[in-house]
């Protein structure tokens, strides 16, 4: 555009034809990351989520539970019938008496084995800490032999909020974290429906997905639980058990790279070109043979010298199935996920890798960040920024699932 300024020239017209263009580009940018994003919606049926229970905490003799609440909170009886007392809770301890009954503070309840459970509630607007960690929702403290442990009752979309603002950088593009919370409904569903009978579903680790509560619930969180609400992944109209980590490296992994992955289409693994700017992408790590030596002898799969390490089959996108542990008193054979772990998942970044030992090291160059099965965390990333939207995400990493509203 050409716009000719002289001293007669308004100052207010020459501002306005330079902000002109910019103006232009952000509402079109707008339009564009704001397009609807069309999901099939369940109808004729009538679906109720019941909360989610999360372990956040265990209280054992050498590890104690602390209790604190912003107001007044009720203590109820297992089966939530009775109001067994009002109380405030500050920095309150949580143990078991000689008689192995529940104690908050200096209060315990007699209660029957089959409820042996108080569950604590919170006033309207009041929340609840378990050490230094605010939750939403209520507590259920809950005796398990020696120890008691502290479960979050949190509502679906609470919980999912958590899980988007603790699994993901805030960095990330909207469209990533949509998908992201779209993944942890469906993954808290399809776990929900196999811990019906146990006392909690998931655990607030890397194990299960990780939660802190409102201490690290933020507004990016918030934003996609809101706009995907609801929303859900079903393969063979089951929930979909949808695995994800954080960086796949150039291919995600088939299931059978996980003990607890059923071996389904959405988790066969597909290639994704995506997540390269993750850190992990690529790496590479230097061990002694020393260090590799006395891992495995304290597993027991090498007692006398080490002498080395081969990788004997790789299954879709280069992870490794099987290695072979040559030692002095024989060979082994065990999985890469296991040798992964016996080294140390903080170092040994991915089962996506070569070995090669140079005199008293082992060089391990790899690919990618965690188990690497479902969605590349990076790669939806990398996709929402090409313009994908999470529906279009989704079906990248669990081809044959599908996307739908059921609240």
């Amino acid at each position: 555009m050409y716009f000719e300024v002289t001293s007669r020239t308004p100052i207010r017209r020459i501002l306005f034809a330079l902000v002109l263009p910019v103006m232009a580009v952000g509402i079109i940018s707008c339009a564009t990351v704001e397009r609807r994003v069309q999901v099939p919606v369940l109808k004729g049926m009538r679906v109720h989520i019941r909360p989610v229970r999360v372990l956040v905490g265990t209280q054992t003799r050498s590890k104690p539970l602390y209790l604190s609440s912003s107001g007044k909170v009720k203590v109820y009886s297992g089966d939530a019938k009775t109001i067994l007392a009002t109380i405030t809770l500050e920095r309150t301890p949580v143990s078991l008496n000689r008689r192995k009954s529940i104690v908050v503070g200096q209060t315990s309840w007699d209660l029957p084995a089959a409820t042996a459970a108080v569950i604590i509630v919170p006033e309207k607007g009041g929340s609840i800490f378990v050490g230094d960690t605010r939750y939403p929702g209520c507590i259920a403290l809950v005796k398990r032999g020696e120890s008691v442990l502290a479960i979050n009752y949190v509502a679906m979309e609470d919980y999912v909020a958590g899980v988007v603002s603790c699994e993901m950088p805030r960095r990330f593009c909207r469209p990533a974290l949509e998908t992201q919370a779209v993944a942890a409904r469906t993954y808290a569903l399809w776990t929900m429906s196999r811990t019906r009978l146990l006392v909690y579903d998931l655990r607030n680790t890397q194990a299960s997905q990780v939660y802190r509560g409102l201490t690290r619930t933020y507004s990016f969180g918030r934003d996609a639980a809101r706009k995907t609400a609801g929303v859900v992944m079903v393969y063979d109209w089951k929930f979909l058990p949808a695995f994800y980590s954080s960086t796949c490296g150039g291919h995600t992994a088939p299931a059978s790279q996980l003990d607890s992955a059923p071996r389904i289409a959405p988790l066969s693994g597909v290639e994704c070109i995506y997540c390269q700017a993750s850190p992990r992408y690529r790496w590479v790590i230097t061990i002694t043979v020393s260090e590799v030596e006395e891992a495995l002898a304290q597993a027991g799969y090498v007692s006398g010298k080490l002498k080395d390490i081969k990788v004997t089959s790789t299954v879709g996108g280069g992870w490794v199935d099987t290695v072979e542990i040559v030692g002095s008193d024989g060979n082994r054979r065990i999985s890469g996920n296991a040798f992964r772990r016996l080294i140390g998942t903080g170092k040994f970044y991915s089962a996506n890798f070569n070995i090669r030992k140079a005199e008293d090291k082992f060089v391990i160059r790899g690919r990618g960040f965690g188990h690497g099965v479902g969605m590349c965390q990076y790669g939806a990333d990398g996709l929402g920024r090409r313009g994908r939207n999470f529906v279009e995400i989704l079906g990248h990493y669990y081809p044959g699932a599908k996307v739908i509203k059921i609240y």
